[in-house]
């Protein structure tokens, strides 16, 4: 077991933890090689996973199931697919929809016939419905309608689809759900074996999400050869360019709530690796030096080709902006320069925090061998413990120690106190309004700085040698919020600093991190300030490139050429 000492940032981390754990800084962290979909691509492309379409049973209207089947060294996973002719009625991408283009679950080992025949039937129910045995992710997604019918078109026509057309949106299909861990009877990952090759956090999402991708393109491409069997196939580069869409909401807010100890694994494990990259030496005509300038030169036309606005979040043009900076940075680099000295006195208004995590993920690919091997640190031990027999002296200076940001809150401000949480009626979904328009309803949020408050002055009220487990004896409507606090202790990254119930509170924030951060997701555009849509395996390798061992550089694709 990974001891916390073994993944502590090093002591001489250039910003504080109060500072980079603020909702508005923890959204500009970029997807790296240590977020889940670049992790898992990597470890299919190194392992030589295969995956293969072995049943494809669908008919001119899009009706019928496909199977596909993914082959690693150690295991096999079947994909069942259920396809749908899309309907208006009923089709939306949240959990309340009745009707869905396509349903997918992910399953351990070959799938049988009774699998099929089970998941038919159950999956459409959802939260009544039940996963067969060995099922690890139920998944839905939707069409884009428009570019899914200009492709088909094209194709029918035997043409290539236009890029002007394509690069707008990215995707075919966008995601509108990927559940397992549990949910709807699939198997807890937290049961999963040590060497199961899907043991790391959301790498069995993940390879839904690769799946469900790839099953947009053979649809698309099957539905083009039944207008007309001559039809063409989609170019390969325009294939790998085409993502899975994606749109999260509230949610991950809570998400982020709930895992505190992934949480702080995870950002642990990213600032310990940055730490470390910013170390290495700017050797000019060095391998490491000469990739850092191919990434960066990729990364300026990624965000400059960006065709998409940003509210909440900085533009990309912006970013690419500062990215000429740091490039600029690196070509004058001195003899005994290390990369992170390329950071040093950058002005504010040239290049924005953005730039600079976009600088740092392509740190994590000049060694990714370095990089990689700290993914096996990821997987932890959720489970949180009080410690009783502590004094309450001792819980109080734990709270004025690492928890100064929740006791700063004015709680009296009424502005600190707007809104309340809560679930809708229809979805159980999370939703939030202004609290005169929630009368009576109960808040559903996670309000440390009330709870951090309301412990504190408890604590005071009691004396100082009196032990915890005494304390709680007393107040056991205290026991969640000592039980976090103690069992957080000494972690650093384990809670966005961050009131929900403020007026000013951005949720977007939270959900980027997630989204963009430990998911990978590119191009993360902001929505109402309460959702974000992105792009996952974005110019990411197909099953056929897999298949023939083509390892290649896919991050930050540049737009292609328009096709003949």
């Amino acid at each position: 077991m990974t001891t916390r000492s073994e993944l502590r940032p090093p002591e001489d981390h250039p910003e504080p933890a109060a500072a980079f754990m603020r909702p508005e800084r923890l959204a500009t962290l970029a997807p790296s090689r240590l977020s889940a979909s670049r992790s898992l691509m990597h470890l299919m492309t190194r392992e030589r996973w295969t995956v293969d379409l072995v049943r494809f049973d669908i008919d001119e209207r899009a009706r019928g199931e496909a199977v596909y089947r993914v082959r690693t060294p150690g295991a096999v996973f079947d994909f069942m697919v259920f396809s749908f002719e899309p309907k208006l009625e009923g089709r939306t991408g949240r959990i309340i929809g009745t009707d869905w283009d396509m349903m997918g679950a992910l399953v351990e080992g070959e799938t049988t016939d009774e699998d099929l025949r089970a998941t038919r039937e159950e999956m459409p129910k959802l939260y009544a419905g039940r996963a067969t045995p060995g099922s690890l992710v139920w998944c839905r997604s939707n069409r884009s309608l428009r570019l899914f019918d200009h492709v088909i078109e094209h194709l029918a026509a035997g043409r290539q689809p236009r890029v002007a057309e394509l690069w707008p949106v990215g995707y075919l299909m966008r995601n509108t759900g990927l559940d397992g861990n549990g949910t709807f009877g699939t198997r807890s990952y937290g049961a999963l074996e040590a060497d199961h090759p899907l043991r790391l956090p959301y790498h069995a999402q993940m390879l839904a999400a690769y799946l469900m991708r790839e099953f947009s393109v053979d649809l698309v491409e099957h539905l083009a050869r039944c207008r007309n069997p001559r039809a063409a196939r989609l170019d390969p580069e325009l294939r790998r360019f085409l993502g899975l869409g994606n749109g999260s909401a509230l949610g991950l807010v809570f998400f982020a709530n709930n895992h505190p100890v992934l949480l702080d694994r995870w950002l642990t494990l990213r600032r310990t690796a940055v730490a470390e990259a910013r170390r290495i030496p700017v050797v000019p005509g060095s391998a490491e030096a000469d990739r850092a300038a191919e990434l960066l030169a990729r990364a300026v036309d990624f965000h400059d080709q960006d065709p998409l606005t940003y509210h909440d979040f900085t533009a990309s043009s912006v970013v690419a902006d500062g990215l000429r900076v740091l490039v600029e940075r690196l070509a004058g680099a001195g003899p005994d320069a290390v990369f992170g000295d390329l950071l040093g006195g950058l002005p504010d208004d040239l290049v924005c925090q953005e730039a600079v995590e976009v600088f740092d993920a392509v740190l994590l690919e000049l060694r990714p061998e370095h990089t990689d091997a700290l993914l096996r640190h990821q997987p932890a031990d959720e489970t949180l413990r009080h410690r009783p027999q502590e004094t309450v002296t001792e819980l109080r200076d734990l709270l004025t120690r690492e928890y100064a940001w929740a006791l700063a809150h004015d709680l009296d401000d009424p502005d600190q106190r707007h809104f309340r949480w809560y679930k809708s009626r229809d979805a159980e979904e999370p939703r939030r309004g202004p609290v005169e328009e929630v009368p009576g309803g109960f808040e559903w949020a996670l309000d440390l700085p009330g709870d951090i408050q309301r412990l504190a002055a408890a604590l005071d009220a009691v004396p100082g040698d009196t032990l915890v487990g005494e304390f709680l004896a007393e107040h056991p409507e205290e026991r969640w919020t000592v039980t976090r606090a103690q069992g957080l202790a000494g972690r650093h990254h384990h809670s966005p600093h961050m009131n929900m119930l403020a007026k000013d509170f951005v949720p977007v924030h939270v959900v980027r991190l997630m989204n963009a951060a430990f998911h990978g997701l590119d191009k993360t555009v902001d929505a109402f300030g309460r959702s974000v849509l992105g792009l996952l395996f974005h110019g990411a390798p197909t099953r056929v490139d897999l298949a023939e061992g083509r390892a290649f550089d896919w991050i930050y694709p540049r737009r292609p050429e328009e096709r003949d």
